[in-house]
């Protein structure tokens, strides 16, 4: 692997003067290729705004809310999207991602408890990864709390201008342009506020990850199998939520007692 360099980043708010990957990168502009499936469209607002401030607190008599995800019914990957001229670089097509399954269970899934307002604190690990490696974006799908930071590492000789925009918003939260071989590029403005934000790049249309941002630590990933643990949670009533993108959102009632230990089954069904 070359040397990583970290680069300016093309930012909504100010740009780097000069192109931060060069002036001549080699320009692969994909041919129109058919839309993949989305359960959402991008102004959606799955994550809401806050009602109120999270505050820290000391949590007595914790819980716990944990299960699997799983599919009403089959959804199918997409067709594989032809990368047109940026095949020298990508290969002929992208497989689709959307869907990972194993055992029934669905990959991928956010979940999280909505409205919850004093609890532990704020995990204290804040950076992430996201790496377009071969063209396509992984992790996929990640979840994180406000102030965090993500760096955008490239490892493909592929100009690809991300956008990171967050549902029920117009301009873009941050741009990042990679190109040209090994980068990182740090940003923090994805993480202002609460939020799902889609990284997309309209020249390239398979390339999608998505950014679950909370001011609360109650919130999860589904692995491989579809399984997700919440803990630490004041015992209470709450609504738990999941959201996968070929899905859409859903919504069900929890309640958790003192040092209880709760098992759902989430459901969720495509579109």
């Amino acid at each position: 692997m070359g040397r990583l360099l970290i680069v300016c980043a093309v930012l909504l708010t100010s740009a780097c003067k000069g192109d931060a990957v060069g002036d001549t990168p080699r320009r692969a502009r994909a041919a129109s290729a058919p839309g993949v499936t989305s359960a959402e469209s991008p102004g959606d607002v799955i994550i809401a705004p806050p009602t109120a401030a999270y505050k820290t607190v000391a949590v007595s008599s914790p819980g716990t809310v944990s299960g699997t995800v799983t599919l009403k019914t089959a959804l199918q990957p997409n067709a594989p999207t032809p990368t047109g001229n940026a095949a020298p670089q990508c290969g002929d097509s992208i497989a689709d991602g959307s869907i990972v399954m194993l055992g029934g269970g669905l990959a991928g899934a956010v979940v999280w408890l909505d409205g919850v307002r004093t609890g532990k604190a704020l995990g204290a690990e804040r950076r992430l990864e996201l790496e377009s490696d071969r063209c396509r974006l992984v992790p996929r799908v990640q979840a994180a709390a406000v102030e965090s930071a993500v760096n955008i590492v490239g490892h493909d000789d592929l100009r690809q201008h991300l956008r990171f925009t967050a549902g029920g918003e117009t301009a873009p939260r941050a741009a990042i342009l990679l190109g040209g071989g090994e980068q990182v590029i740090p940003t923090e403005l994805p993480f202002k506020t609460p939020g799902l934000v889609a990284v997309r790049d309209a020249e390239h249309p398979w390339t999608r990850a998505y950014l679950a941002v909370f001011d609360h630590p109650y919130h999860a990933v589904t692995t491989s199998g579809g399984a997700f643990t919440i803990d630490g949670v004041p015992p209470g009533k709450y609504t738990l939520r999941a959201w996968h993108e070929r899905t859409g959102a859903t919504a069900q009632a929890v309640e958790i007692a003192a040092n209880g230990s709760v098992k759902v089954a989430v459901v969720l069904e495509g579109k």
